[in-house]
């Protein structure tokens, strides 16, 4: 007997942690998220482990985010951040569509941050600041990427002044989320989600983000960072536009650009290599080999300039079998061909995404 009765207590914890038809009324927004269970925690492993350090903010843990958690009925998508924020802010971001979407939050008409994005374009944003319980939910604007409009959402959020284990919580109506026949869960079936801990003020950035940023984050707030990792839940694996509720556990739906924890490295030249080892004399010895190495996931360029800033030539990239770093080379010519004058050069190396530079100088010899 005793069996039968704990198999019956255990059954409904069992059923709380998967998607269903409706599961609204396990729900209650207070800024705790503890009716969340751990299956709907996503930034983790395959076998459950946390993947956001609870202290790996440059501000610290009382500015710090701690996890994300999502699930899904047939009608609501369920979401919450847990964190801190000591006098500032939380932003949770959703890319779902390819053709219009956030670029530079710097231009947004509100909510104006130092953020640019690279690899997804959002297409909603959740955010709220520090003791404000009632987040704001805006949309961006279908074709435009520098104006959002306010639309409405259950949400509510419990950040209060270096209290831990707080929460900003939304129940979004899918219908918000795939709002026409263009924008529909048939063509767009996962949403991917990036969040940030941000300075109180407009033109800030921050300090924590989940999942871990390629490039790392801001000590100071008045830096520009580029987002361009994300995480991606998958809602509708079948195709029919409709988001799957047949007892999912949503961190099995969840993939990463990239799987934190991510070391960021921006740009690091890791050398270069001369033919001889000293100099480079293009009329007797092959190309300048120049090496990198970078874990954002951008395209980069080499330019050749004298000391006086004139461009001389474009390094080329040359296809390696290596994952993790790059190799370029120039043949000491300049852009008509010709053999440049000896001297100091200088290479510079920067990424489409524009936040990124690094110079490097080199001799050509007689």
């Amino acid at each position: 007997m005793r069996r039968i009765i704990w198999l019956l207590f255990f059954i409904p914890l069992l059923l709380a942690a998967v998607t269903g038809e409706d599961i609204y009324d396990r729900f209650v927004l207070d800024g705790l998220s503890d009716e969340f269970t751990e299956d709907e925690n996503i930034v983790v492993d395959s076998l459950g482990v946390d993947l956001e350090s609870d202290n790996d903010s440059y501000w610290g843990e009382y500015n710090d985010l701690r996890q994300i958690k999502v699930t899904w009925d047939a009608t609501y998508l369920y979401v919450a951040v847990d964190a801190c924020c000591w006098g500032n802010n939380v932003i949770l971001y959703f890319d779902i569509y390819d053709d219009y979407g956030l670029k530079d939050q710097q231009d947004l008409n509100t909510w104006m941050r130092n953020f640019k994005f690279y690899n997804l374009e959002p297409d909603f944003f959740l955010a709220t600041w520090d003791t404000n319980t009632n987040p704001q939910f805006w949309k961006i604007r279908e074709g435009q990427s520098q104006m959002a409009d306010e639309i409405s959402s259950e949400d509510y959020a419990g950040f209060d002044t270096g209290q831990l284990g707080r929460s900003m919580e939304a129940i979004i109506p899918l219908s918000t989320l795939y709002y026409d026949e263009v924008h529909n869960m048939a063509d767009y079936p996962s949403i991917r989600l990036v969040a940030l801990i941000t300075a109180g003020g407009d033109f800030t950035s921050g300090p924590d983000c989940a999942p871990d940023n390629l490039g790392g984050m801001a000590q100071d707030s008045g830096q520009v960072v580029i987002i361009d990792n994300y995480l991606e839940v998958l809602l509708d694996a079948d195709g029919d536009g409709a988001a799957d509720t047949d007892g999912v556990l949503p961190r099995e739906r969840v993939s990463f650009l990239e799987t934190p924890p991510v070391k960021p490295i921006p740009l690091d030249i890791i050398s270069v290599k001369f033919p001889e080892g000293k100099g480079f004399n293009p009329a007797t010895e092959s190309d300048i080999k120049i090496r990198f190495l970078s874990n954002r996931a951008s395209i980069y360029f080499m330019e050749i300039y004298n000391m006086e800033g004139k461009k001389k030539g474009d390094a080329v990239f040359e296809n390696t079998d290596a994952e993790d770093y790059q190799i370029w080379s120039w043949d000491g010519r300049d852009a008509n061909g010709k053999n440049v004058p000896y001297g100091i050069y200088i290479v510079r190396i920067y990424s489409e995404s524009g936040e990124i530079t690094r110079n490097a100088a080199i001799a050509v010899v007689k």
